[in-house]
């Protein structure tokens, strides 16, 4: 059911760049971003035990009992949010064709306090009514983004391209350790592996609830590919031959959701390893 304040998300954008000229060739630029949006939707059990199981009995009948009780009462809210802050350098030169290149580079900050917006089956806090330990590192935030590219014209009509992107990895949710209110340096299976207990039977909580997505997944990425592009002349059209190495290094690149996949709207669909280094032949006729 839907509560009745819903409202629709609201955000916030503000930019600011500068870009200037250093050299006869050679641009560079720098960019602030920020982004802020309040009453995202949150799906929450208003019938959870938390609560005290308030409709869990229903409403009374002719009997003098009770009917059409419910145990889980999920309500879109809109109450959720999320802040991003980010910076990005570039430096480029396309001037000349015989050599460019362009290099980008993001630090960012990515929070949220809830990231299940199309999941109405799952939820993802710990405790329904304690919603502060949820707002921290949204399942999106890499700290590190770094893209580049570059065309080389190495003689004899050959053009050497290469393209490198390295992103850090995502993160995911510590579990409290039995005993303690510290976490153990496992990931959380649950929400509520956040929750920490006074001991390993998990009857008197302590009070401390671990923050959402402290630790990070094992996702970071790497990957540089090379081509070589031989472009010439033939009758009133031009062909282009091409050969391409992708992932050089040979980089694993672990793919890893940790979640389900029917729900998955991170841009990861894959689990298990990344792309393997493959090569190819082509060729590219203009006409």
């Amino acid at each position: 059911m839907f509560d009745k304040n819903f409202q629709n998300p609201r955000t916030l954008s503000a930019s600011l760049a500068y870009e200037w000229q250093a050299g006869k060739q050679l641009g560079m630029s720098i960019s602030l971003e920020h982004v802020r949006t309040e009453h995202l939707t949150r799906f929450i059990n208003r019938n959870d035990s938390t609560f005290g199981f308030p409709w869990i009995t229903g409403l009374p009948d002719t009997t003098g009992g009770n009917t059409n009780g419910v145990f889980t009462l999920t309500t879109v809210e809109s109450s959720a949010k999320s802040n991003y802050n980010g910076v990005t350098f570039s430096v480029k030169r396309v001037v000349d064709p015989n050599f460019q290149y362009q290099i980008n580079y993001t630090l960012s900050w990515d929070k949220a306090d809830d990231d299940n917006e199309r999941d109405p089956f799952t939820f993802r806090y710990a405790r329904a009514n304690n919603l502060g330990p949820e707002y921290n590192w949204s399942d999106r935030d890499q700290r590190h983004r770094f893209n580049g590219w570059m065309l080389l014209h190495i003689g004899g009509g050959l053009f050497l391209n290469s393209r490198i992107s390295l992103y850090s990895a995502q993160p995911v949710s510590e579990k409290c350790g039995d005993g303690t209110s510290k976490g153990n340096g496992q990931r959380a299976g649950t929400p509520q592996d956040r929750i920490c207990y006074t001991d390993a039977t998990h009857t008197t909580p302590t009070g401390v609830i671990l923050k959402r997505n402290t630790l990070r997944k094992d996702n970071a990425y790497f990957s540089w590919d090379l081509g070589l592009t031989w472009p010439f002349t033939v009758g009133n059209g031009k062909l282009e031959l091409i050969a391409q190495m992708f992932n050089v290094t040979g980089s694993e690149n672990f793919k890893d959701p940790a979640q389900t996949y029917l729900f998955n709207f991170d841009g990861t669909l894959r689990s298990g390893l990344g792309d393997p280094q493959q090569t190819q032949l082509g060729v590219h006729w203009l006409f």
